[in-house]
């Protein structure tokens, strides 16, 4: 089922990510973390016909992840700041 489901949205997905972080190679490393929760978590899955928008989610969460890994830590910020001071 998981190959099935590759083969049918991975390049939709592929696009949907790049066009969200606007870089090729982070876009398919995402893509391959939305596959492997995919496949972890199929079996939460509770209708087929639900698959498509429960995909595009998966993606949407996995694109916050990244941009939340990038920001900067504000306990180290922190720590700067009372340094500086």
């Amino acid at each position: 089922m998981i190959e099935n489901i590759w083969k049918q949205f991975h390049q939709q997905l592929l696009g949907f990510i790049a066009s969200k972080v606007n870089d090729q190679a982070m876009a398919e490393d995402i893509l391959q973390d939305v596959f492997i929760k995919v496949l972890n978590n199929i079996d939460s899955l509770s209708a087929a016909d639900k698959l498509q928008p429960w995909l595009y989610q998966i993606c949407r969460h996995a694109i916050i992840d990244y941009y939340r890994s990038k920001r900067p830590n504000s306990s180290s910020d922190e720590l700067r700041a009372t340094a500086c001071a």
